[in-house]
């Protein structure tokens, strides 16, 4: 038997290359990537929290954006963690440690310095606006996630976060099953299978598997 957790239009793409692939993942329909700032800052800010979410003002042109459009948002929802709320031994004292994310397009080709800096200054600029803080005057030191580095260190195709998107009512139907319908003894779990994305879905994949193996 084989169980992948993999992503598994690279799956079909790498390691299993030699099976048919299903249309799915012929002509994927993918869920946004991100690009991921890890920011060192040189002072707190109570006025954060652990978990920080700045929404854009148009949800709906952002998401054009990323799926419409295939650019950066202008007004991008920013999400901010800050572990060292929490754990203190995560940063110096009176320094935080963020981890900064916004979505964007999934793919590679676009990926390059200057699409970089653009992310970064859309992020100083809704931090500015929104919680009246300046922070690229507080960065101490940088490490950056992109696509990518995701696909790379991870194995998403081209970036993606949950492999093909959740963007219509029929989505989760259309998600590639946990067991191959072709081979009897292969089997998918993970965030781009059914049934879906997160840590509470990818666990719920497992635990289909194992039941569909039990049953053999």
């Amino acid at each position: 038997m084989v169980v992948s957790d993999m992503d598994v239009n690279m799956l079909y793409r790498g390691p299993a290359k030699k099976l048919k692939m299903p249309g799915s993942v012929k002509k994927p329909d993918l869920s946004s990537s991100a690009i991921i700032f890890y920011w060192g800052m040189k002072q707190s800010f109570p006025q954060l929290d652990v978990h920080n979410i700045l929404f854009s003002g148009d949800y709906q042109r952002e998401f054009q954006s990323i799926f419409k459009d295939h650019q950066l948002s202008n007004d991008p929802t920013v999400y901010i963690f800050i572990s060292s709320k929490i754990v203190k031994a995560d940063a110096p004292e009176g320094k935080e440690n963020w981890f900064v994310m916004i979505n964007v397009p999934p793919g590679t080709e676009k990926v390059n310095q200057k699409w970089i800096d653009q992310a970064r200054e859309n992020i100083f600029k809704k931090i500015h606006r929104t919680l009246k803080i300046n922070p690229r005057e507080k960065i101490l030191c940088e490490e950056i996630a992109t696509s990518k580095t995701i696909e790379r260190n991870t194995g998403s195709w081209k970036g993606a976060l949950y492999g093909n998107n959740s963007n219509s009512i029929w989505s989760a139907f259309l998600r590639h099953q946990n067991k191959s319908g072709k081979y009897n003894n292969l089997f998918f779990t993970g965030g781009s299978v059914h049934p879906g994305g997160g840590i509470p879905l990818c666990l719920a994949s497992a635990a289909i598997v194992g039941k569909e193996i039990e049953q053999l």
